[in-house]
């Protein structure tokens, strides 16, 4: 018995999510490896199979569901900590450019580790706060896709992710329920960056687990000052 596999299966048909049997297999190596990871440094606080299943799996494949993520996108996931949702798109979408961003050097260590191991084709792991990397001209303005599953404010997440996207791209932000308020405080940065808010679709992981994703297109080129250095964005958002 996989208590993580059933209710992996139970949870996707649920919410009308696909999986085929590779699919299911590689979202299970790829918890293995990670809890494993995690005894000796400290990677994720959601251990228990069924948590991990609803909370990091079927909550990174509402990005698949919902997003609309085009074939053979650039995606770039900001502060990917052990690889969630990026790696776990990755894994249902291998058609999809990944860059994953991370600042701490032992998650990176992981990420780094995880891809080779699993031969995935097509991804780039980067130890660097998005800080420094959105102004780098590699990455700066050029992926269709930016996402970010944080606890930072939503004025605070735009800037760190909003100088990513090309224009006509999206910024995804990954909230917990009734965003309203972070919406109407984001609303100057969003403009001030180039976005604009196009949707915000509300979902239940379970009865408890309200969850949201936020839609910001990119409308316009972000004012090259932007973002700001380091830290800045968080303690003094726009």
């Amino acid at each position: 018995m996989n208590a993580f596999v059933d209710c992996l299966k139970e949870q996707a048909e649920k919410h009308r999510i696909l999986l085929t049997a590779d699919n299911i297999r590689q979202f299970d190596y790829f918890k293995t490896q990670l809890l494993q990871w995690n005894k000796k440094t400290n990677l994720t606080n959601i251990t228990e199979p069924e948590d991990f299943a609803i909370r990091h799996v079927i909550d990174s494949l509402m990005l698949c569901k919902l997003g609309d993520i085009k074939k053979g996108a650039r995606l770039i996931d900001v502060g990917t900590g052990p690889g969630i949702p990026g790696l776990i798109v990755k894994l249902y979408r291998p058609d999809v450019k990944l860059t994953l961003l991370e600042s701490v050097g032992k998650k990176t260590m992981f990420l780094k580790w995880i891809v080779d191991d699993m031969n995935l084709p097509d991804v780039e792991v980067i130890n660097e706060r998005a800080e420094a990397v959105a102004h780098n001209s590699r990455y700066r303005e050029s992926f269709d896709v930016a996402t970010a599953r944080a606890v930072s404010a939503l004025n605070t997440l735009s800037e760190l992710c909003l100088p990513f996207v090309k224009v006509g791209g999206t910024f995804i932000a990954m909230k917990g329920k009734s965003p309203e308020a972070e919406l109407h405080m984001a609303k100057k940065a969003i403009e001030v960056l180039g976005g604009t808010v196009k949707d915000c679709r509300a979902y239940l992981l379970q009865e408890d687990l309200p969850r949201s994703l936020i839609f910001i297109s990119k409308v316009s080129e972000c004012p090259e000052k932007y973002p700001r250095r380091p830290g800045i964005p968080e303690k003094r958002p726009l």
